[in-house]
């Protein structure tokens, strides 16, 4: 059993032709605008993240700000009442009481040394060697130091030294120890869905406030000017979930369109393939009439020859008038008969001819009397146009003369009532272009699609072969034969045929 692996195979390939025009199409194109999408979004988390990376930024230094101000109040207030050293340490203990942000204020002289301070002093301390002291000596402004261990109470803190100047001179260094735990509670305080994460120069974590997993977020960073602290602000992103959605979207949208254009595809094909097949089928069925024709013709007309002789011979005997009327049915009948059969010889195999070449000119004017006569008969108005110079057609002239005798008389049975008929000969670069064209009735889209097939036609007693001869003629000289028509308002018909050049 070959074929059914044959049609297993067949299955298979056009399968995957189908899965590769449409399913690898929209798959490409949905991953494409789902990571867009997923960029359009990221950004807006990263401006989210950078607003919260801005807002804790400027809170930070609000609060450090405020830290040193309230330090240089109270390094003013010392240096005008020019406390004594009980006085000076009961204000710092006072001072620390009231504000839980500080972990000790301590007094130091010029050289580092801590003298007093908020909290007991057990051993001696000096701190000149810490940057932000010597900083504050030299610029005798206020300085803070990075995140450190504190000497005194262990800690982890930032210092604030404020020197107290008289006259000049270093009178003495306000130290305060401001807590980090403190600065990382009042930030917990502010957190709504972000996460903040403060790190100094190094790249220490100082503080972390929330918690977002770090592998499902988007970052956005803000530098503090007063310290070298830079805050991170970390937002849950929704990446993955967006892109499976925004995949599963596009790719439903994009699969259906591309389903929509290759099932257009698919039946644009279809109907090339079935309008192949008619045309195939048209042929097959002229090379039938032909094979039919070829065979029959010359027997149907060898016994009309004789019935016709004998019809003759009766018509002369019986001179009655209603048999001569009968005489004369049969007559007409058996020359209608003739003229189908001759129709039907055309169709047939083409015998053994040689073209030759005519001047399409001397063709019509040949024919012009035939059909002045019966335009004449009909009240129809004949014009006829030919062309200057000579058009040199390869054709046999008796059919040539068929065609158009042809024409002209559908065209005179289609104005009943009278009318126009013109035909034009022109030369069309190397064609001849020969235009029958009357003012009748006209045909409609779907008869003029039908006219050139066997046995349509629109008369009553038409053998529907007339147009078919006249197409299988002009095709074997290498020709097209065109119609044009509207209803009601008349018919064209054009004839192209190839110049003898």
């Amino acid at each position: 059993m070959v074929f059914i692996p044959l049609v297993n195979s067949f299955m298979k390939k056009k399968w995957l032709i189908y899965l590769f025009l449409t399913f690898v199409p929209a798959a490409v194109i949905s991953v494409v605008l789902a990571q867009h999408q997923v960029s359009s979004v990221e950004n807006e988390y990263k401006n989210e993240a950078q607003e919260y990376a801005d807002f804790h930024a400027m809170n930070i230094e609000h609060f450090l700000s405020e830290t040193v101000g309230r330090l240089e109040m109270l390094a003013t207030s010392i240096k005008i009442q020019n406390n004594n050293k009980d006085d000076l340490q009961k204000i710092l203990q006072e001072t620390e009481e009231k504000d839980s942000r500080f972990s000790g204020f301590y007094w130091s002289n010029s050289n580092g040394d801590l003298l007093i301070g908020s909290n007991p002093i057990n051993k001696p301390i000096n701190v000149s060697d810490r940057p932000y002291f010597q900083q504050a000596l030299k610029t005798e402004q206020t300085s803070l130091s990075e995140a450190h261990i504190g000497r005194v109470m262990g800690r982890y803190i930032i210092s604030v030294a404020t020197p107290i100047m008289d006259y000049g001179e270093v009178k003495g260094v306000l130290i305060a120890s401001l807590r980090i735990d403190e600065l990382g509670a009042a930030i917990n305080t502010l957190i709504n869905d972000e996460m903040i994460v403060v790190t100094d120069e190094t790249g220490q974590t100082l503080i972390k406030a929330g918690f977002i997993p770090e592998k499902n977020s988007v970052k956005s960073s803000m530098k503090v000017t007063q310290i070298p602290w830079t805050i991170s602000a970390y937002v849950t992103s929704e990446n993955d979930f967006v892109f499976r959605k925004a995949l599963l979207q596009y790719f439903i949208i994009f699969l259906t369109i591309t389903n929509i254009l290759f099932l257009s595809v698919q039946n644009l094909l279809l109907r090339k393939k079935v309008n192949k097949e008619k045309k195939q089928m048209e042929i097959h069925k002229l090379e039938l009439i032909g094979n039919l024709a070829a065979s029959t013709a010359h027997e149907i007309r060898n016994p009309l020859t004789g019935i016709k002789g004998l019809v003759k011979l009766l018509s002369e005997e019986y001179r009655e008038e209603k048999a001569q009327v009968y005489f004369e049915v049969i007559q007409l009948e058996i020359d209608r008969i003739n003229t189908i059969v001759g129709e039907l010889l055309v169709l047939g195999k083409p015998t053994a001819y040689t073209l030759k070449t005519y001047n399409a000119n001397e063709v019509v004017a040949e024919i012009e009397p035939i059909i002045h006569s019966e335009a004449n008969f009909m009240n129809v108005e004949l014009s006829i146009h030919y062309h200057s110079a000579t058009l040199p057609v390869s054709c046999i002239k008796d059919q040539l003369k068929q065609v158009l005798l042809n024409l002209a008389k559908n065209s005179l049975q289609a104005m009943p009532n009278g009318g126009r008929l013109s035909i034009n000969l022109e030369r069309l670069d190397d064609s001849c272009l020969i235009t029958v064209a009357d003012n009748g009735i006209g045909m409609k889209k779907e008869q003029i699609t039908q006219a050139f097939k066997p046995f349509f036609t629109l008369k009553k007693d038409g053998s529907g072969l007339g147009l078919t001869v006249c197409k299988r003629i002009i095709d074997s000289y290498g020709g097209k034969i065109v119609i044009k028509s509207v209803p009601n308002e008349g018919t064209q018909v054009e004839i192209i045929l190839p110049l003898a050049i």
